[in-house]
């Protein structure tokens, strides 16, 4: 199996995912979040190098969301232990990934052809998962941080805000996609018979 840059990337960001939590649990703020913002831009040129070097791959296309969610649910997680972000928050964020990843992993199982390009809003949804998580890294690092003239809390409550309505549209549009391969699967052996 050939591993493309983009794979690296992806790697790269699997690997940083346990290098991030090591220094959010030893309280080095900071570091935590490079490490975190490091990691998270990677997601958002993965998809860039593959297209412009041609070699996207299937390795890439399973182990990117894996890699998402196993960065942004940790930070998310951590955030939620020491009170930065509400646990319903977390929970909505874990369920919907959670149901991306065994929707895949069930269509996969039944050999189904899956459709490996992500949807346009599930994109925007995990970019505004890493404001939320970026954000609240910073706040855990300096509380009293503010940007243009609003304190930290106020900006993470919306991209929050923001965040959970793109979270149930993106889940929903993906039920709405497995639910369709499904019955375009019957469809096709139903004419097989």
């Amino acid at each position: 199996m050939r591993v493309t840059p983009a794979d690296l990337l992806t790697i790269f960001r699997l690997a940083m995912t346990p290098v991030f939590l090591a220094l959010f649990l030893t309280g080095q703020n900071v570091w935590a979040l490079i490490a975190f913002c490091v990691a998270g831009a990677t997601d958002l040129i993965d998809g860039t190098v593959a297209r412009l070097t041609r070699s996207p791959s299937k390795l890439g296309a399973l182990m990117d969301p894996l890699a998402d969610k196993a960065l942004i649910q940790t930070c998310f997680i951590a955030l939620a232990v020491v009170r930065i972000l509400p646990l319903w928050f977390v929970l909505l964020a874990a369920a919907r990934d959670l149901m991306i990843v065994m929707g895949i992993m069930y269509l996969a199982r039944a050999k189904f052809e899956l459709p490996f390009k992500a949807i346009v809003i599930s994109k925007i949804a995990t970019f505004c998962m890493l404001v939320v998580a970026a954000l609240g890294l910073a706040m855990r690092m300096n509380p009293e941080l503010s940007f243009l003239g609003q304190h930290i809390v106020i900006w993470l409550l919306w991209a929050i805000l923001l965040t959970a309505v793109l979270l149930v549209i993106s889940g929903f549009k993906y039920l709405i996609i497995g639910f369709d391969v499904l019955r375009q699967r019957r469809i096709y052996e139903e004419r097989l018979r």
